[in-house]
C-alpha cells in the first residue's frame, strides 16, 4: 500500500485531532472520508448531508450519510388505507439508499368528522381549550413506519421499489448531468 505524507502546520493540528475524535476512526480513514466528500461536492453533482429518521410509531433514530436524491414516488395500496413513499439516494460510495415511509391513511369521512368534533369542542370551550381531552384514535391511525435500506446497484432495487420508480432511476442514471 503506497504511503502519502501530509505536512500539517502546528496551528492546524487541533483540527486533525478534533476530526479524528468526531469520526471515531483512524486519521487516514478520516482524511479519506473528508476528501471523498470534498471531491463529490466539488464535482457539482449535488451531493450533500442527508438525514432521515428510522423507526416506527413516534420512536425514531436519526441516520445520516452523504448522498444526493435521485427520485421519489408515493403509492397507495388498493384500499387507499396505506401510503408508502420511496425516496432513492445515490451515496458517495456508489450505493443506493432507499428511504421508505409507510403512513396509515384516515378515511376522508372519519377525518372530516374528527375535525368537526374538534372545532365544536373548541367553540364550546373557548379559552379553556387546553383542558379538553381529544380522543387519541386519530393519532394512533396516523402512526408511521420509516426505514432506510441500502443496495449496491440500481439493478438490486428491482422488486424493492415501485416499477415506475425503478424505470425512472435507469433513465436518470443513463442520462446526462446538466449543470445549468
Amino acid at each position: 500500500m503506497p504511503n502519502k505524507t501530509i505536512y500539517v502546520p502546528d496551528a492546524d493540528l487541533q483540527v486533525f485531532d478534533q476530526a479524528q475524535e468526531v469520526s471515531g476512526k483512524n486519521l487516514s480513514a478520516t482524511i479519506v472520508q473528508a476528501l471523498r466528500f470534498f471531491t463529490k461536492i466539488g464535482e457539482g453533482k449535488g451531493f450533500e448531508h442527508i438525514e432521515v429518521s428510522e423507526g416506527e410509531d413516534g420512536f425514531y433514530k436519526r441516520k445520516r450519510f452523504i448522498g444526493r436524491e435521485l427520485a421519489s414516488a408515493s403509492v397507495h395500496d388498493e384500499d387507499h388505507a396505506l401510503l408508502t413513499t420511496y425516496v432513492v439516494y445515490e451515496t458517495t460510495h456508489g450505493r443506493y439508499a432507499v428511504f421508505i415511509r409507510e403512513q396509515k391513511r384516515i378515511p376522508l369521512e372519519q377525518s372530516i368528522e374528527h375535525e368537526l368534533k374538534k372545532r365544536i369542542m373548541e367553540k364550546i370551550a373557548g379559552e379553556n381549550i387546553n383542558r379538553i381531552p381529544f380522543p387519541k384514535e386519530v393519532e394512533e391511525e396516523t402512526a408511521d413506519t420509516r426505514k432506510l435500506e441500502v443496495y449496491n446497484s440500481i439493478d438490486a432495487l428491482a422488486g424493492h421499489i415501485p416499477g415506475d420508480l425503478y424505470r425512472a432511476l435507469h433513465e436518470i442514471k443513463d442520462g446526462e448531468f446538466l449543470d445549468i
